[in-house]
């Protein structure tokens, strides 16, 4: 297909995900573990040096940044997917970090580069040259003279050559490399669309070819056939003009290392050549790294394809636009070096430690927080300032984290109201069994968050009316009822002070602690939750006085009062609304308690 577009830019399969690279640009974009499409970009100083410009020399200079930055880039993308997880650093990297100010994962990534380079070294220098070496120990050319050489290091081209495709195909049959190389092609279909004058849609970049002649593999096969000839020539040179010709494996292995740079430095120069014609000869000197390519490349999915085509479109918004913020990585974490942190802080109440990170990174249930699940790195970080400030400050972890969870749903909390308990799910859930009726009314007071309200009107189609004596905790409760989108009517009101109609359902969780016993309650609740909220008087049943003067005013016939009681106030609430005119609903604790009362006005 011919080129509409002409472009400096390309590409890099990475761990899920792909590196566009242009001239002044550089984007990479990565699947997270969440499904989402991240971007890392950054701008590229510009290369003022005199040597970028000359042939041969940037070929070298090339080389090396593209292995530095690709290697970084490689490890950058792991830690955006949760494969780079880090560890804890020992005693030896805390104290070179401190005194000697040696980063040590920087240094670990300059070895792992370095070891690279020593196996590529091994592999396709030192290994072939000994195979060479061993054939010809039993084989004598010298009667040929200098063709003798031509033909010992044409023999070593193919050993490498050999090598190379052996090695690539062993390293392909990996789960791992085979969605790398997915990725790769992804790259390449995205380009070669681009350059097609096409609009970059998944669509588009399906059709094209996943084999592209800039690949980084047409690279590598032109350095082994450059070195070939270079070798078989360079030796043939040396031993026709001088008669010299190494006696000692290690010279020629030496010599063969120090010529690497020019004979990538001149490949790199035949790969640009190259990449510009499209012509019968052309395509047949790139042939054989097209072939590598099949090997190399593999067909992508749609969603490779959608990333391939994020890191291309940003690297051409970055160069459009030269005022475009750049982006970073939200970088993720496993779950249980997140828990090890917390562990560190405190050892105790574990599933408080949980509950902070479910709450944090949105998982549903404990099955959930298996060790090797990944989070995002913030949220990690906010999950261990969340614990520390619980232990340290002894505040409600409901408080800290600011929203506490009722009847499957998230509400906000603070110290204004008190914090909604699972017992009270069971007088919420009474309700929404008692309410059958369409466009049912439903009054409760001491409303607080508005956790029963607004579980009552999600759950139901009542008409729900909620008040409260205080003005700071109505504030929290209609957040609430925005939060989860139902329509609530507020009123200020103590008790039934402004209330107004009759009610099918009135539902009260009101304060029942007797007042001596709200100061032995422990610190977290005391000394941080609203006595207003906690304390019911001399016995804990003055509200309950109150609501049974004046209930009967607002109560429809055959309507129910459903309220909340505490510990052992079962006999004093029978007593107060009358004998056998109250049903008890026991709660979850062992032995269980009689939780909520039940009055019905007549019969229903």
């Amino acid at each position: 297909m011919a080129r509409k577009n002409c472009t400096n830019i390309g590409g890099q399969a990475v761990l899920e995900g792909v590196m566009m690279r242009g001239k002044t640009a550089e984007a990479v974009a990565v699947r997270d573990p969440y499904g989402k499409i991240q971007v890392e970009s950054t701008r590229l100083p510009e290369q003022k040096s005199f040597f970028y410009k000359v042939p041969i020399v940037r070929g070298v200079l090339n080389f090396v940044n593209s292995m530095i930055s690709g290697s970084k880039t490689i490890m950058r993308s792991g830690e955006v997917y949760g494969e780079d997880v880090e560890e804890e650093p020992s005693k030896f990297d805390k104290w070179l970090q401190k005194n000697l100010k040696i980063d040590t994962v920087k240094v670990a990534s300059f070895i792992g580069l370095l070891l690279g380079l020593c196996l590529a070294v091994a592999l396709f220098v030192i290994v072939p040259t000994l195979i060479k070496n061993f054939v010809f120990k039993y084989i004598d050319l010298s009667a040929i003279g200098a063709w003798g050489n031509f033909i010992e290091n044409l023999l070593l081209g193919l050993v490498k050559i050999a090598i190379f495709i052996g090695y690539l195909l062993a390293v392909s049959s990996m789960k791992e490399i085979k969605r790398l190389f997915a990725y790769h092609g992804a790259e390449h279909k995205t380009i070669a669309c681009y350059e097609a004058g096409e609009e970059l849609t998944v669509e588009n970049v399906k059709k094209h070819s996943r084999l592209h002649d800039r690949c980084g593999t047409n690279f590598m096969f032109i350095v082994m056939f450059v070195s070939i000839l270079f070798y078989a020539v360079f030796f043939s040179l040396i031993e026709a003009l001088t008669g010299w010709k190494p006696s000692k494996q290690i010279f020629e292995i030496l010599i063969r290392i120090v010529c690497l740079p020019l004979i990538a430095g001149f490949s790199y120069e035949v790969l640009k050549f190259l990449a510009k014609f499209d012509n019968v000869i052309t395509r047949i000197l790139k042939a054989p790294g097209r072939g590598l390519q099949l090997i190399t490349t593999r067909e992508p999915d749609d969603a490779m394809m959608e990333v391939a085509i994020t890191a291309f479109n940003t690297v051409l918004a970055l160069e459009a636009d030269k005022d475009m913020a750049t982006t970073t990585f939200r970088t993720s974490v496993a779950l249980k070096k997140v828990f090890a942190d917390m562990e560190e802080v405190s050892a105790e109440k574990e599933w408080e430690r949980e509950e902070i990170v479910m709450c944090l990174a949105g998982i549903k249930n404990r099955s959930g927080l298996k060790p090797e699940r990944v989070i995002y790195k913030d949220v990690a970080d906010r999950a261990v300032s969340v614990w520390k400030e619980r232990v340290e400050s002894g505040k409600p972890l409901q408080y800290i984290l600011g929203e506490a969870p009722f009847y499957g749903l998230d509400f906000d909390v603070d110290a204004r109201v008190l914090i909604p308990r699972f017992d009270t799910e069971i007088l919420a859930e009474r309700v929404i069994n008692t309410v059958k009726e369409k466009n049912a009314k439903v009054l409760e007071l001491c409303t607080g968050s508005g956790a029963v309200a607004v579980t009552i009107a999600k759950y139901t189609d009542a008409q729900v009316t909620a008040t409260d004596i205080s003005s700071d905790a109505l504030e929290v409760a209609k957040a609430n009822a925005q939060k989860h989108e139902v329509e609530i009517s507020f009123i200020e009101s103590d008790l039934f002070e402004k209330v107004e109609g009759k009610y099918d359902v009135i539902v009260v969780n009101p304060p029942y602690i007797p007042s001596e016993d709200v100061l032995m309650l422990e610190s977290e609740v005391k000394d941080y939750e609203p006595h207003l909220a906690l304390d019911g008087g001399l016995d804990g049943l003055d509200i309950y006085r109150r609501i049974k003067e004046s209930y009967l005013d607002y109560l429809t016939e055959g309507g129910a009062l459903i309220m909340e009681i505490g510990v052992n106030q079962a006999e004093a609430i029978e007593e107060l609304f009358g004998k056998g005119k109250v049903e008890f609903i026991k709660d979850y604790n062992n032995p269980p308690i009689d939780r909520v009362a039940i009055i019905l006005n007549g019969d229903k």
